[in-house]
């Protein structure tokens, strides 16, 4: 029975309890509902019902009925309050329109709304089949009526322009705000009928507009003005144009003092220019004068060449030059008597000329004279425009070089007899060296002891170290250089015969920078230092027949900075060695060749030896 109390008990408050909530809410969001505090009085009564239920139940465990009664109390003053209010309600909400009525009204609104909105169009309409703008000024409340084309004109809403009137004169130029003040006033004492001004007002894009403002107002019994009704017209286009043309009158008459002073002195200086073109004339005579004395007593022949070839001007010595008269070469061409085999590079810098790729150009070519001989020339040909641009004629300046060319065919077949000498000289050398080395050779069949037969041997193998830079220099295209790469590869290669090198264990490495050539005073220290450290390699690195390589390496580290590396993986340097305390003369050559390239030596001998010298490219 206890449990069926407090279920029962509890259930009610929570019901008690959500509807006065719901009520609460229902009347916050619905503000237009007619007696909202009667709902509030409600939602209390109905709390205070709820709690008493809750009250119930605490009571079963705990006792407290003074505090149950209270509760008791507050809900019965609440009950009793609520329907004394709700009494003298009644009747009022019985005098609140049905759901009928209310319908009935609400479409008599929409109709009388229509209405409205019908005769606002036709208002609008007739508004703006008129290009001005119409304005309705209340002066009781300062509120400003603008038909659509006015507020079109301006660019604002119709809020931003009544804000602009409440704030004053603010939206007429300050320039003009004086006269629009004193023009309403005016209108206002009834000193002008009519309010008429012609102002600039600021638009919403922060723009100026000139606009003719009319109006007229209205009075009341008691002489004051309750109302102003006008228009206003766009006349900027008519103000810009006045502008324009009082600014062009202005500038006419300027114009026109101008022009009376520019007469006036053009009048006073004509006489001066007269006199003084008179005097230009005379002195161009004289000049031409000059001019053709100079002309026909140069020292090269001159030439005015039309543009399809023909011969127009020519001075006497290109006359002496070529052998003909001045009347027989109007009669040709310069291809006439152009060599065959120049004709078409003359032609093609003239083509280059007329196209305006080039000013000018001058070569060496081949006349005919008259008699049939052969004239070589030093021909300059500048071409001459119309000042609309189009060609007029060529000026040739033509110089007799027979006697220079003739020098230079004795200079060139000198330098081929020279050069014939040169390769000559390289191979007598060549011969003499390897004579040298047969004898040698020869001599080396009566010596028995070992060592004076490796010295032997080791001279023999220099001088053909040196027969081979000879021979590639009378081989080389340049007799004056030998390429270093293909001389390095023959050298080695060489030495490898030399030495019987088994290929298959010792594999030989070469690395040369393309470009690099080398003198005679050059390649032959070079050539030397290669073979003596490319035989030290072969003879000291792999002792005992052990597997290695060999790399020799020539580069270009600058312009003029030639690094020689020969570097292999043997046995090394022992610990002890002095280069230059070694009393051999194989590291002499080194020492002595390397000082003779002006070279520094370095020595690096952590796996294998590397020896490195870098010496200047003279």
């Amino acid at each position: 029975m206890v449990w069926l109390h407090i279920i029962s008990d509890s259930l009610t408050a929570l019901a008690y309890y959500s509807i006065p909530v719901m009520l609460v809410y229902f009347v916050r969001k619905r503000e237009d509902v007619p007696f909202g505090g009667i709902f509030l009085m409600f939602s209390t009564f109905i709390f205070a019902c709820g709690t008493t239920h809750l009250m119930d139940v605490w009571t079963l465990w705990y006792p407290t009925y003074w505090l149950s009664g209270l509760i008791k109390a507050i809900t019965a003053f609440v009950s009793v309050l609520t329907s004394i209010k709700l009494f003298p309600l009644i009747p009022k909400a019985l005098s609140l329109p049905s759901h009928a009525q209310l319908a009935k009204e609400i479409a008599e609104r929409k109709r009388t709304e229509e209405v409205l909105r019908e005769s606002e169009q036709r208002w609008e309409l007739a508004l703006r089949g008129n290009n001005d703008g119409i304005w309705d000024w209340d002066l009781k409340n300062n509120q400003v009526f603008f038909s659509t084309r006015c507020k079109e004109m301006l660019g604002y809403e119709e809020q931003e322009i009544s804000q602009h009137l409440n704030e004053g004169m603010k939206w007429v130029h300050p320039d003009d705000r004086d006269m629009v003040i004193t023009a309403v006033e005016n209108h206002f004492s009834r000193i002008t009928p009519f309010y008429t001004n012609e102002h600039r007002v600021l638009c919403k894009d922060g723009t100026y507009k000139w606009i003719l403002d009319r109006g007229q107002g209205l009075w009341d019994e008691n002489g004051n003005v309750v109302r102003m009704v006008g228009s206003h017209t766009d006349i900027t286009e008519r103000k810009q144009a006045e502008e324009a043309l009082s600014n062009l009158l202005e500038r006419l008459e300027t114009i026109v003092e101008e022009r009376t002073l520019e007469l006036r002195k053009i009048n006073d200086s004509l006489q001066v220019e007269i006199r003084e073109r008179q005097r230009i004339e005379n002195a161009l005579r004289e000049s031409e004068q000059q001019f053709r004395a100079a002309f026909d007593q140069a020292a090269v022949g001159i030439a005015h060449v039309g543009i399809n070839g023909q011969w127009l001007l020519v001075n006497q010595k290109l006359c002496d030059i070529v052998g003909y008269t001045f009347e027989e070469l109007q009669v040709l061409t310069f291809q006439d008597i152009t060599h065959p085999d120049d004709i078409d590079t003359d032609l093609n810098y003239i083509n280059q000329m007329l196209a305006g790729e080039i000013a000018n150009y001058s070569l060496e070519e081949r006349y005919f004279r008259k008699n049939g001989s052969i004239v070589w020339i030093n021909i300059t040909v500048s071409l001459m425009r119309e000042p609309s641009g189009e060609p007029k004629y060529f000026i040739s300046i033509v110089e007799d070089i027979s006697d220079r060319q003739q020098s230079h065919q004795q200079i060139q077949a000198s330098l081929l007899e020279k050069e014939v000498l040169l390769k000559e000289i390289y191979h007598r050398v060549k011969n003499n060296l390897q004579v040298i080395s047969s004898l040698l050779n020869l001599q080396s069949a009566y010596i028995q002891d070992a060592k004076d037969m490796a010295i032997f041997q080791q001279s023999q193998q220099r001088i053909a170290s040196m027969a081979l830079v000879h021979e590639k220099m009378y081989q080389s295209p340049d007799l004056a250089k030998i390429n270093l790469n293909e001389y390095v590869q023959d050298l080695v290669s060489s030495l490898c015969t030399c030495y019987e090198l088994n290929t298959d264990k010792i594999s030989i490495n070469i690395h040369v920078d393309d470009g690099i050539f080398l003198g005679l005073d050059t390649a032959i220290p070079c050539s030397l230092i290669i073979h003596e450290l490319v035989s030290n390699s072969f003879k000291h690195a792999f002792a005992g027949g052990i597997s290695g390589e060999i790399n020799i390496e020539i580069k270009n580290n600058s312009l003029n900075d030639i690094s020689l590396i020969v570097r292999d993986n043997g046995i090394g340097l022992p610990s002890n060695f002095d280069f230059q305390n070694t009393a051999s003369l194989g590291w002499e050559l080194i020492d002595a060749l390397s000082s003779q390239l002006s070279g520094d030596i370095t020595i690096n001998s952590d796996i294998g030896v590397e020896f490195k010298i870098d010496f200047p490219l003279v």
